[in-house]
């Protein structure tokens, strides 16, 4: 189930990136290209000659469901990349059709290429020419409805009641096809049931939880000392002398990696539409993945930082902060590394308050690392003395004249 709910989100950042930038552009843009504004339609009577790029503000109005709608009833010539609260195809896509929302997409007309969605709720009443891929709640392939080769999804509820040239590749709770399959048809269903083990108390799946925890950060805090121990002492260090410099550091590397995920996702986008307006496919594709690169490892990077590090930073912090100098060899600095990340643990797996005492550990132990960074970087880097050119001679004090020799 676990295993499931990973390749599902896996597929789910293909709406969340779409939407997150329709957010982040949203303000009524409307160029050649890039169209955004709380409705967008491409009328039956226009015809659009190159790729659209479509977002709309998506907001979330029960009962009514998402509002910010992407409606297209004419032709788009290249690709379709749209991200809204819902999309709707009446018209004709001949090209590829991107698309993320957290409502409906619905294929009424036709995509003459692949069709690969992150939704709600999916519906293909029209014509697909070749693959879909998707992921979803629901995924309905109408009677009128067609798929020119494959169907690949992750989803909860899966029904084919039209026509799928290819095959037909899943996981899904449910899954029927009235229809008709032209391939094979290799679907897994997930109906949450879990192998047979004996019933834990909640009491007990905590404590079991903390001490994998506690042994991965000592794990992470024995190897810390073992290969880097002046960063890891300095960062322990800078927590007890300048906590409220950590505080404030830490809360700003939390907010600045928001700020740059999302600058990086809009910047993949806004160089990828100018490279490929000029023709240049290859290096806006250069482009795309090296921002995709940047965000995985500046977020793995900050996940196992936040995860496990700063609890081996923290714990050895109050420990040494108690201890007052006692450790004098790394035997004793290890003791006291598990006895501080016993009490990390345990206070950040407390119910009800855990996960506050977390945040409050992920911003101390992040911003510590990052003071004791700094502080190194002045030490090994320090400021150049002002250069005022040939230094002037001090001026000689005035002399009392010597007194005549008496003769």
């Amino acid at each position: 189930m676990l295993a499931r709910g990973v390749r599902i989100a896996a597929l789910g950042v293909l709406a969340l990136i779409v939407v997150g930038v329709g957010a982040v552009m949203a303000g009524g843009v409307v160029t050649d290209k890039i169209r955004t504004g709380a409705f967008i339609t491409v009328g039956a009577d226009e015809t659009v000659p190159h790729d659209l790029y479509v977002f709309a503000d998506v907001i979330f109005m029960a009962p009514d469901g998402w509002k910010g709608d992407v409606v297209i009833d004419g032709t788009v010539e290249g690709d379709l990349i749209a991200g809204a609260g819902r999309v709707t195809i009446n018209g004709t896509v001949n090209g590829d059709l991107l698309a993320g929302a957290p409502g409906q997409v619905e294929i009424n007309g036709e995509v003459t290429g692949d069709v690969r969605v992150g939704a709600g709720e999916i519906t293909v009443a029209g014509t697909i020419g070749e693959d879909l891929l998707a992921g979803a709640g629901q995924i309905d392939v109408a009677g009128g409805g067609s798929v020119g080769e494959d169907l690949i999804f992750l989803a909860g509820d899966v029904r084919v009641a039209g026509d799928v040239a290819g095959s037909v590749y899943g996981s899904a709770t449910t899954y029927s096809s009235p229809g008709s399959v032209g391939g094979r048809e290799n679907v897994t269903l997930d109906t949450g049931a879990q192998p047979s083990r004996p019933a834990v108390s909640e009491p007990v799946r905590i404590a079991g939880d903390a001490l994998r925890q506690l042994l991965t950060v000592v794990l992470f805090g024995a190897v810390g000392l073992w290969l880097v121990p002046g960063a890891l002492r300095a960062s322990e260090s800078a927590l007890r002398r300048r906590p409220a410099a950590s505080v404030g550091m830490g809360i700003g590397i939390l907010v600045g990696y928001i700020i740059q995920f999302i600058a990086v996702i809009l910047l993949m986008i806004l160089v990828g539409v100018a490279l490929g307006s000029i023709t240049l496919d290859g290096l806006a594709g250069i482009a795309v993945w090296a921002g995709i690169v940047d965000l995985m490892v500046s977020t793995l990077a900050l996940v196992v930082a936040a995860s496990f590090v700063v609890d081996a930073v923290v714990g050895l912090a109050l420990a040494q902060l108690v201890a007052r100098g006692w450790a004098q060899s790394r035997w004793q600095e290890l003791f006291l590394l598990v006895v501080g990340a016993l009490i990390v643990v345990a206070a950040t797996s407390l119910p009800e308050i855990g996960g506050i005492v977390k945040l409050c550990v992920i911003v101390l132990g992040l911003g510590a690392m990052t003071v004791a960074t700094a502080e190194a970087w002045q030490r090994r880097h320090p400021p150049a003395a002002p250069s005022w050119g040939a230094q002037v001679a001090a001026p000689t004090p005035p002399t009392s004249p010597t007194p005549p020799a008496p003769g």
